[in-house]
């Protein structure tokens, strides 16, 4: 299985409107396409709500929904499919100051069985830990949780609707590891081993690539040695992954999608997506023989807007 190809079929936008649509994710529910991401006056505002498209496989948005939260900034939405078949949605909520008053950050989560409506906003985690993303495994949700001043990621379990519970204390640190604020994350299962894919920001900037076995108390990194921001993984077999995120091509940001031999962690294919300027951050769904991919860039006119993309495998 080491001869998968990747050929790009079409990139088509799906949101114009709005100063800064940014922070993508993509999962399939029903048939249908689920798109969510961030948008707000910039990069960094105050005012970031989360958007929610419904989309067919062609790309065409067919339903639309935004969740706000009070006082919050909604940062980095994330979308899965839980096991008993409804959609969670997560997100990061940064607190707005009022009054003169600092709240924690939270990590916030929403549930819908039927894509359109949405319940009201639950808390998980622990406050100002960044938990990035979850996967389902096994009736149990995992993520990493990172904090910049702890130059550390948490590895969490359970169910954000009951209980997440830390698992493993700095799973990838500074202290432990001597590799300094490791951040986003993304993770996939192959039976009982999980894979996880990290991003860094200091000393080489290098993504680390980790692994470990069930209870996943213990895990072992490989140095990528090259930078990956907003990473998002899939795996296509017991050897490689799709992986997908923001890298560096020709001294430029762009968004990229590659295939990576989990065991050694050298790349084994790279296409590069329409992308340049403020971009990346994607969402995966395979279907067969389908990679559909969502990611935001401005490399047209300047602008911060999202895209689809279809690539055939």
């Amino acid at each position: 299985m080491m001869n998968i190809k990747m050929k790009l079929d079409w990139v088509i936008p799906m949101c114009i409107t709005g100063s800064h649509n940014a922070f993508t994710d993509l999962c399939l529910f029903k048939e249908e396409l689920y798109c969510c991401f961030r948008q707000a006056l910039n990069h960094v505002s105050d005012d970031g709500t989360i958007n929610i498209f419904t989309l067919n496989v062609e790309g065409k948005v067919i339903a639309r929904n935004r969740i706000r939260q009070e006082n919050c900034d909604l940062r980095d939405p994330k979308i899965s499919l839980t096991p008993d078949g409804k959609l969670m949605l997560i997100a990061y909520a940064r607190s707005i100051q009022v009054e003169g008053q600092t709240r924690p950050a939270k990590n916030l989560c929403w549930i819908s069985a039927d894509g359109r409506s949405w319940s009201s906003a639950k808390s998980f985690a622990a406050n100002n830990w960044w938990l990035w993303r979850v996967r389902w495994h096994k009736s149990q949700a995992y993520g990493f949780a990172y904090n910049r001043s702890a130059n550390a990621i948490d590895f969490y379990k359970g169910d954000p609707r009951r209980t997440f519970q830390k698992h493993v204390r700095s799973a990838l640190s500074l202290q432990t590891h001597q590799l300094a604020y490791p951040n986003e994350s993304d993770m996939t299962f192959i039976d009982n081993c999980c894979f996880a894919i990290v991003r860094r920001d200091a000393d080489s900037y290098s993504a680390q690539l980790g692994h470990s076995k069930f209870p996943y108390k213990h895990w072992k990194w490989l140095d990528l040695r090259f930078y990956l921001g907003g990473p998002v993984m899939q795996a296509v077999n017991n050897e490689l992954a799709l992986v997908a995120g923001r890298v560096i091509h020709k001294n430029k940001l762009v968004t990229a999608v590659f295939i990576l031999q989990l065991s050694s962690g050298i790349v084994i294919q790279k296409l590069f997506l329409p992308s340049g300027g403020d971009n990346s951050y994607p969402g995966m769904v395979v279907i067969g023989q389908t990679l559909y991919l969502s990611y935001y860039s401005s490399h047209v006119d300047n602008k911060s807007q999202i895209y689809l993309a279809k690539i055939s495998l």
